[in-house]
């Protein structure tokens, strides 16, 4: 009895603090996100078996009911407002540290460069336009500072959230007519994003739903279970082929197909593409905020290029100066990498300095700082699949510098990574199965000892070759769509 009574008492208040149709998140410095109340409520989430453009893992329909009331972006998030995120924490974005870039779009197609990121997805945008090239994680990593500064749960929508929102209380492929007034996709998007709320909202309020991006949700991406579900969320990862996160709305890139409300895609969730971004939901109950939420990402200090013999960039005056200089390179950092040094070199594996750029942060720069070079003869696998490849090794790989080379459809792909496997293996994404693949375990100066693993017989090894040395930051890989 006493345990019914505290229930009915905590929705009791919930249902008071839900009585505001909207509310207003301060991002500060002026920048707002308006967000629209959702009621509970039940939909069939999925399509019917004769819907256009219906694909196979949108069903069967189950029944789905959504028991909480929440607060839903009536946009999808902005660059402005991702702007003041980054602005105020330092973030930056995983196009932004790694060493290849996002996949901005050149010629209508996603193509992966070091200059693509969410300041520069390939085409101009305003403070109004979707933020894009955002990964999963980067998605997270701005809910969390959310949450902080607005003393409420912010996050990714589930994807029931998402569809019971885009729905509002409609049951056809689309929440109203004609496509083109409420959608942004391939055939009318121009390949670029347009500024949000350009769209007939639905009967919620919501804009943009159907394009001009991917929306993440938290989800991972499996089929759905059989059976009426309440407040479903999937939290296994390995229900799929590989761990995929869900992806909703159809984008600038997609086929007017994908401008449905059931339809579901999915990709890895560090991928960071031109028309992947998100929107957000939050609490209806809010905490109070003690003090302003501490920086989410900081970068990690300059570290000295390891070719420069520590050389100081001025000349200094006196040794007082000198020892000041080298204090300011970071003593404690430099005594740290002579022992790891010597201790990986008693056992043989030796470390090789990488080139770390200045803005380069968290995980991937500490790899690329420490990667140890490999013995020769070392081997590495791969297993190949519809759409690219995983590559496996060792534990104790964990950090090695990587380079592989593939051929797709008849075109060259070549990259370099620091090996960071999951359960798996490191997957690398292609759009196609590769018809060739090497991998090459080397430190990447003349001389140094390598392992070679190769799979196919189309290889070009001059073509190979040339590719692979080129310097600048080309590597492409064809559209998903």
């Amino acid at each position: 009895m006493k345990r019914a009574l505290l229930l009915l008492l905590a929705l009791a208040s919930a249902s008071a603090q839900a009585q505001s149709p909207s509310l207003q998140l301060d991002l500060g410095e002026g920048v707002t996100m308006d967000m629209i109340l959702v009621k509970p409520g039940s939909f069939e989430q999925g399509s019917p078996a004769n819907e256009s453009g219906r694909e196979a893992d949108e069903g069967p329909q189950r029944r789905v009911t959504i028991t909480r009331p929440f607060y839903m972006a009536k946009y999808p998030v902005t660059r402005g407002q991702f702007n003041r995120f980054a602005t105020v924490t330092r973030f930056r974005t995983e196009a932004e540290i790694g060493v290849s870039g996002g996949f901005g779009v050149v010629d209508g197609k996603l193509v992966q460069q070091k200059q693509f990121n969410w300041r520069n997805p390939g085409f101009e945008q305003t403070d109004d336009h979707p933020v894009v090239i955002i990964s999963a994680h980067d998605a997270a990593a701005f809910c969390k500072w959310l949450s902080g500064k607005s003393g409420r749960v912010c996050e990714p929508p589930t994807e029931a959230q998402w569809e019971y929102a885009c729905r509002a209380g409609t049951t056809l492929a689309h929440y109203a007519s004609p496509v083109d007034a409420i959608a942004w996709h391939r055939g009318n998007g121009l390949s670029q994003t347009h500024p949000v709320g350009q769209k007939k909202a639905n009967a919620w309020g919501f804009h943009d739903f159907y394009g001009p991006v991917w929306q993440w949700c938290r989800d991972w991406y499996a089929p759905y279970p059989s059976g009426p579900a309440f407040d479903p969320l999937q939290t296994n990862q390995h229900l799929s082929d590989k761990p995929r996160q869900v992806l909703r709305g159809g984008s600038i890139l997609s086929d007017v197909s994908h401008s449905r409300s059931a339809e579901r895609y999915r990709n890895d969730a560090r991928s960071r593409n031109a028309d992947n971004g998100f929107r957000i939901v939050c609490s209806i109950e809010q905490r109070a905020v003690a003090a302003p939420p501490a920086p989410v990402h900081e970068p990690l200090p300059s570290f000295p290029d390891p070719d420069d013999d520590l050389h100081p960039s001025e000349p200094q005056s006196s040794g007082g100066g000198w020892l000041l200089g080298l204090f300011s390179l970071g003593v404690p950092l430099i005594v740290l990498f002579i022992i790891v040094r010597k201790v990986l070199a008693s056992f043989g594996g030796g470390v090789r300095p990488t080139a770390i750029s200045s803005d380069m942060t968290g995980p991937e720069a500490a790899a690329l700082l420490f990667s140890k070079r490999p013995p020769l003869g070392h081997r590495f696998a791969f297993n190949l699949t519809d759409d690219g490849f995983y590559i496996t090794g060792p534990a104790e790989a964990m950090g090695w510098l990587l380079r592989y080379e593939c051929v797709v459809s008849g075109r060259m792909i070549a990259d370099e990574i620091a090996f960071t496997p999951g359960p798996q293996g490191q997957f690398i994404f292609t759009g196609k199965k590769p018809s060739s693949v090497r991998i090459q375990t080397s430190g990447g100066a003349a001389g140094t000892d390598s392992a070679v693993i190769s799979h196919g017989s189309s290889f070009d090894n001059d073509r190979h070759r040339s590719s692979f040395d080129s310097s600048s930051s080309s590597s492409s890989y064809p559209s998903a769509y």
